[in-house]
C-alpha cells in the first residue's frame, strides 16, 4: 500500500495505475486527482478479476475524470460507510468519473443491523457501469445516489449495464437495491439515468428501486424474479420506459408503484408478477392532502400508456387508500390509455379502491373479458399470444393500437456485469428455455 500511496499522490492527466494480481488485504484505496476529458486518470487491475480486495478494504474517488476498472471485493466487508464512494470527504467529491467492471460479491458486514452502502455516488456526471453486485445481507441500500445542496442537486449520473444479483429479504425498511435521493431534497431534480441493467432476485424490501428525486429516467432494465417494485416514492417528472418485468410467478414480484406528479410509465412489459398492493404489477396510489416531504403526495398528471400486462396478479388503482391515515386523495388529471392486459387464466387483475374519477381510461384492451372496474376505458378482445423473437409474448394477429411495442428490445443478461466473473443468481438454463430471452448482445 505504501507504494500505491506514493504513486497516487503525484498523478497527472493520462496516468495509469495498475494493481498487481493477487489478494490485497485491508487495502484502503484513495484515488484523488484530476484528469481531463481527453486524458483521464485510470486505476485498474493488472488482469481483470485477478485483483482481490479482501478483509476490510474500500475505495474512494475524489477529483475529476477518474476511471477505476476490473477490481473484485470479496471475503470481508467495508471498514467505512461504503465499499466504493465517489468522494473523499464532504468537500472533496468526484465529478465526470467512472467505476466499471467492479465486482462486489457477498461483501457484507456480518452484523446485519450495521448499515452501509456498497456504492455511494456523490458529485455529478459520474458513471457506474458493467459491474456486478450480489449478496448484500446487512442494512442499507446496495447503491445510493447521495444528494445535497453543497455538492449540487443536478447530478446527471448514469448507472448502466450492471448486474444486480440476489439480495435476501432484509425484513425491514432499508434493503433497496438502488435509491436515488432522499425525501428532504426530493422536490429537486437529480436528472440521473438508470438504464440497461439486470435486477435478479433483488428481494431486499418492497422497493427494489426507491426513487426520491425528480427528472430521472429508468429505461431498458430487466427485473427478473425480484420480490419488490420500482417505486416512484418521491419526486416529480420521472420516466419509466421500455423496461421488462418478469416475475415467473414468484411470490411478491411486482412492477411499478406510482406516486407524485408528472410521472410517465410507458412501453413496459410485465409478465408473471404475483405481487399485490405495493407490489402489484401496476400500483397507482392514493395520497395525502397536505403531505410532509416523507409522506405520500397525490398522483397528479400521470401518463401510463402502451404497456403490456401478461398473467399478472394485480393492476391496482387507489393503493394505500386509508381514511384513518389520511391517504384518501385520488389520482387526478391522469391517463391510463392504450394498454394491453391479458390473463390466460381468465381472472381479472384490475382492482380499484376509492375513486378513479381523476384517471381517464381510454383505448385499453383486455383479454378475455373487459374489467368492470374500468368502465368505458377498456374493450374486450380475444387475444392469442405467441412468443416473439425477443422472447416476450405478443398478440397474434397484432393489436397495434394497444400494448408495448412488439419489437421491444430486451437487454441481454450477458451484456450486463462482466464476462470474467460468474453471475450466481436465479437464472437457469430452464428459465432461458422458458423465456427464450437473448443471453448475449451488444452494449448500448
Amino acid at each position: 500500500m505504501s507504494e500505491f500511496n506514493t504513486v497516487a499522490a503525484a498523478l497527472q492527466p493520462g496516468d495509469e495505475v495498475v494493481l498487481a494480481n493477487g489478494t490485497w488485504t485491508d487495502a484502503r484505496l484513495l484515488l484523488k486527482a484530476s484528469g481531463t476529458a481527453a486524458a483521464p486518470i485510470t486505476l485498474r487491475a493488472q488482469t481483470p478479476g485477478q485483483v482481490i480486495l479482501s478483509g476490510q478494504s474500500d475505495l474512494r474517488l475524489a477529483g475529476e475524470y477518474l476511471h477505476v476498472a476490473d477490481l473484485v471485493f470479496r471475503d470481508g466487508f467495508s471498514p467505512s460507510e461504503a465499499v466504493v464512494a465517489f468522494r473523499e470527504s464532504s468537500k472533496a467529491v468526484a465529478r465526470h468519473s467512472r467505476v466499471s467492471g467492479v465486482v462486489i460479491d457477498d461483501y457484507s458486514n456480518p452484523d446485519s443491523s450495521d448499515q452501509d452502502q456498497w456504492v455511494m455516488l456523490y458529485g455529478a456526471f459520474n458513471r457506474l457501469d458493467h459491474s456486478q453486485l450480489r449478496g448484500k445481507t446487512n442494512a442499507g441500500p446496495t447503491v445510493v445516489v447521495v444528494r445535497d445542496a453543497a455538492q449540487g442537486l443536478d447530478n446527471q449520473h448514469r448507472i448502466d449495464h450492471n448486474w444486480f444479483g440476489p439480495r435476501p429479504a432484509l425484513g425491514v425498511n432499508g434493503g433497496e437495491t438502488l435509491r436515488v435521493g432522499t425525501s428532504d431534497s426530493s422536490l429537486s431534480d437529480s436528472n440521473s439515468t438508470v438504464e440497461y441493467n439486470w435486477f435478479e432476485g433483488c428481494d431486499g424490501e418492497t422497493e427494489i428501486i426507491s426513487n426520491k428525486s425528480g427528472g430521472n429516467v429508468y429505461r431498458g432494465n430487466v427485473f427478473y424474479r425480484s420480490a419488490g417494485a420500482l417505486t416512484l416514492r418521491h419526486g416529480n417528472g420521472n420516466q419509466v420506459i421500455d423496461n421488462i418485468f418478469l416475475g415467473d410467478g414468484k411470490s411478491g414480484t411486482g412492477g411499478v408503484r406510482v406516486i407524485n406528479a408528472q410521472q410517465q410509465v410507458s412501453n413496459n412489459y410485465f409478465q408473471g408478477l404475483a405481487g399485490s398492493s405495493n407490489r402489484a404489477a401496476l400500483a397507482v396510489m392514493h395520497g395525502q392532502a397536505a403531505p410532509a416531504l416523507s409522506g405520500y403526495a397525490p398522483v397528479v398528471n400521470a401518463t401510463i400508456e402502451r404497456n403490456t400486462f401478461v398473467d399478472v396478479s394485480k393492476v391496482s388503482f387507489g393503493v394505500g387508500y386509508n381514511a384513518a391515515t389520511g391517504i384518501v386523495v385520488p389520482a387526478s388529471n391522469s391517463r391510463f390509455r392504450n394498454n394491453l392486459l391479458v390473463n390466460r387464466t381468465g381472472a381479472d387483475p384490475v382492482t380499484v379502491n376509492g375513486s378513479m374519477a381523476g384517471v381517464a381510461s381510454t383505448g385499453n384492451l383486455q383479454s378475455p373479458l373487459a374489467s368492470p372496474a374500468l368502465p368505458g376505458g377498456v374493450d374486450s378482445v380475444a387475444a392469442t399470444l405467441v412468443q416473439a423473437s425477443n422472447g416476450l409474448w405478443v398478440p397474434s394477429p397484432a393489436l397495434p393500437s394497444a400494448g408495448a411495442s412488439a419489437t421491444l428490445s430486451v437487454t441481454s443478461r450477458d451484456a450486463t456485469g462482466v464476462a470474467w466473473y460468474p453471475k450466481q443468481g436465479e437464472w437457469t438454463d430452464a428459465a432461458a428455455v422458458g423465456h427464450r430471452l437473448p443471453t448475449n448482445g451488444a452494449d448500448r
